[in-house]
């Protein structure tokens, strides 16, 4: 099945079209006509937090604005858990870091941020997810 990269889908525009994109993204995701990790990677490449934002809370069934404020945070942690348990690979991973230190500002390591994210099994990010959302 051919692959339709999102450069092919539109270009970027408001905040509001930002999630209906990321929206329209997962579903293509879903039926695997674009990766995960390749949608992430071009949102990320493109500073569309909202989208990429929208994209991967809704895969966590969470709101953006919990996406939003740990790309913001002072700590890759939460971060690292959200994208560990939206099934992100090390690719999309560290698209991510590089959208939030153009964004935001260089983080303090991006070496011990991915290693942290290799070594977190994706079973330990769910149990942490479903733990705040529980509260």
């Amino acid at each position: 099945m051919p692959r339709t990269r999102m450069s092919e889908m539109g270009s970027k525009s408001s905040d509001a079209s930002d999630l209906a994109r990321a929206s329209a993204v997962l579903e293509q995701v879903r039926d695997g006509l674009v990766l995960l990790d390749d949608a992430v990677v071009e949102l990320a490449d493109a500073d569309e937090r909202l989208g990429l934002a929208g994209l991967i809370a809704e895969r966590l069934a969470l709101e953006p604005e919990d996406v939003v404020r740990a790309l913001a945070a002072p700590s890759e942690q939460v971060l690292t858990v959200l994208c560990r348990a939206a099934g992100l690979n090390i690719n999309g991973f560290s698209a991510v870091l590089r959208m939030r230190c153009r964004t935001r500002g260089a983080i303090h390591s991006p070496a011990r941020a991915l290693a942290a994210f290799h070594e977190m099994p994706v079973e330990t990010a769910h149990r942490m997810i479903q733990v705040v959302k529980d509260q």
